[in-house]
C-alpha cells in the first residue's frame, strides 16, 4: 500500500490553524481542510501548548497510601479545589514554583498588549531615525521626544508587572505556609483552626 503523502503547512496556514483550533473545529475538520494527518495537527498543538506559561502538557504519577489520599482529599475540601489542583498546588508551592491565576494572566495578557503596542511605537521611531540618517538628515527633535516617551512608558508597565508578580507571590508564599501549617497539623493530630 502506497504511503500517503501529506503536505506541509505554510506560517499562514499554521496560524490559520491555530485559530480554528482555539475556535473549537474538530482535529479531524482541520487534518482534511489542510491534507494534512490528525497526528501532525497534534504535534503542533503540543507545541504550541508547552510555549504556554501554564501549559500542563507532562504528567507526574505519584504513589500514596489510603490514609495520605485521605489527608490529601480533606485538604482539597477544606480548600475547595479537586484533588489534582491541591495535588498540584501544595508540589508546586513547595518547590517555590510561581503560579499564575487566571485574573493575574488576564493582567498580564493586558499589560503584554499595552507594551507590545508600545514597542511597535519604538519601531516606527527608528526606523524613522534610521531613514533620516541614510538620507543624511538630522533627526527631527520630535522623533527623539516620542522616543523617550514610548520608552517611559515601557518602564511605566514594566513596573506595574512587577507590582503584580510581587505581590501574587506574596500572596501564594502566605498561601503556601498555610498549606504547609495545615499539612502538619494533620500529621500532628492537630485539628487546624
Amino acid at each position: 500500500m502506497p504511503r500517503r503523502k501529506f503536505s506541509r503547512l505554510t506560517n499562514a496556514q499554521k496560524q490559520a490553524l491555530r485559530g480554528e483550533l482555539d475556535a473549537k473545529v474538530p482535529v479531524t475538520e482541520l487534518a482534511k481542510k489542510y491534507a494534512v494527518s490528525r497526528r501532525t495537527i497534534y504535534n503542533l498543538k503540543n507545541r504550541w501548548d508547552e510555549r504556554l506559561p501554564q501549559s500542563r502538557s507532562k504528567v507526574l504519577t505519584v504513589r500514596v497510601s489510603a490514609e495520605d489520599m485521605e489527608r490529601l482529599d480533606a485538604l482539597a475540601k477544606d480548600l475547595d479545589l479537586s484533588r489534582a489542583d491541591t495535588a498540584r498546588r501544595v508540589l508546586l508551592y513547595a518547590a517555590g514554583i510561581y503560579h499564575i491565576e487566571p485574573p493575574e494572566a488576564g493582567e498580564i495578557a493586558e499589560l503584554t498588549k499595552e507594551v507590545s503596542a508600545i514597542g511597535r511605537n519604538v519601531n516606527q521611531a527608528v526606523r524613522a531615525m534610521n531613514a533620516a540618517v541614510q538620507r543624511g538628515q538630522k533627526i527631527p527633535r520630535l522623533l527623539l521626544d516620542q522616543l523617550a516617551h514610548q520608552l517611559h512608558q515601557i518602564a511605566r508597565e514594566n513596573e506595574k508587572a512587577r507590582s503584580l508578580m510581587g505581590r501574587r507571590a506574596q500572596q501564594q508564599r502566605a498561601h503556601v505556609d498555610q498549606i504547609v501549617e495545615a499539612m502538619k497539623g494533620r500529621e500532628e493530630g492537630a485539628v487546624p483552626d
